[in-house]
């Protein structure tokens, strides 16, 4: 199984491991895949002004074609990325933004060589981070996991062999293994700088806290795979299981944290990875257990404005201990210095950086 040398998006829920896997495919000599970029908000907001009647399809009022945007649009876009990647002494980019998955059919045209790697995790261990980093409610980040991984599968599924998915309890306890079939698909030689991630993105001078508060100086670490059962409720188990034949459909047991079954049937060339056919095949299958065509509603926050506040209370709290962090004064402090604002800021900043440790 190969794939072409063009870019690769990484795609997959919030707290689904993306920035981990990210940093992995980084960490490769020839792969450059830098910070969430969000480009295709851009994107489509290019080719669909919002707020006007001719807004859709404008440039088409002068006699361009859709064809013909796309393709300044991919010399623009691209060459941001080529000129990051090419700054980093690499040949090939990529990039990871969550909310991408709804965007990858347009990615897929607007790119017709990219690749696309999905990285799946327990709902559950998704719903218990989102809660706890993101204050959701534990019903709310499930009705997130469910919409975002029914984009990527109605995506994934007209993808083909462009289209590769990966668990991460399976990336995080099988490593090698898994990363051995993922650069078969990508087309890339194997290398043992992917297991070292977190020494390779300190020696690069990477940020200490990347996307998604991953800390880049973490390795690859399997008691990740179920740490969120330890804190989950009976009330997080009840709604685990009223998502059962999607959570099922990637082969998870709601209530199992260490239990999941093959997404691939037995026999075949691939152990790890599932592509975008092999995903097709298991939606025909499961057509009578999964509404694959359902878009979940956006959860409505049912509460009262007593605990609206408290929960605003946690996360102001939440961003001033964010804010009080040594690393995010630092860098907050050589932004100023670098903008140079006013005399009496920049002295403050100046001093913050000398007290600091080499």
């Amino acid at each position: 199984m190969t794939a072409s040398q063009g870019p690769i998006f990484v795609v997959g829920s919030m707290r689904s491991g993306s920035t981990m896997l990210r940093l992995i495919l980084d960490s490769h000599p020839d792969i450059a895949v830098g910070a969430e970029t969000g480009f295709m908000g851009a994107v489509m907001g290019a080719k669909a002004i919002p707020s006007w009647k001719h807004g859709t399809d404008w440039y088409q009022r002068i006699d361009w074609t859709e064809d013909e945007f796309d393709e300044r649009l991919r010399e623009f876009y691209g060459g941001m990325f080529e000129r990051y990647a090419s700054a980093h002494g690499k040949r090939r980019w990529g990039e990871k933004t969550p909310f991408h998955t709804e965007h990858m059919a347009a990615m897929a045209r607007l790119f017709p060589d990219s690749v696309f790697v999905g990285i799946v995790r327990h709902p559950g261990a998704v719903a218990a981070s989102l809660r706890k980093n993101f204050h959701y409610t534990f019903a709310e980040a499930l009705s997130y996991w469910c919409a975002t991984n029914l984009d990527m599968i109605r995506a994934a599924t007209t993808l083909g062999t462009r289209f590769a998915a990966v668990r991460y309890e399976e990336l995080v306890t099988h490593g090698e293994p898994v990363l051995r079939e993922l650069m078969d698909f990508l087309d890339e030689p194997w290398t043992p700088a992917l297991l070292e991630h977190h020494r390779v993105q300190r020696r690069k001078g990477a940020p200490r806290v990347a996307d998604g508060s991953t800390i880049t100086s973490h390795p690859i670490d399997a008691s990740r795979a179920t740490h969120w059962a330890a804190h989950a409720t009976a009330q997080d188990y009840d709604a685990l299981r009223s998502i059962a034949d999607l959570a099922g459909f990637f082969g998870y047991d709601p209530t199992e944290p260490a239990s999941s079954q093959p997404m691939l049937a037995a026999g075949g060339a691939r152990t790890w990875l599932a592509t975008g056919d092999d995903l097709l095949l298991r939606r025909r299958e499961w057509a009578d257990r999964v509404d694959f065509e359902r878009r979940p509603a956006p959860p409505v926050v049912d509460a009262s404005p007593e605990e609206l506040a408290a929960r605003l209370a946690r996360v102001e709290q939440a961003l001033a201990r964010t804010r009080a962090r040594r690393s995010v004064r630092i860098g907050e402090a050589v932004r100023t210095v670098q903008r140079g604002r006013s005399p009496a800021a920049v002295r403050a900043a100046w001093a913050l950086l000398r007290s600091s440790p080499r």
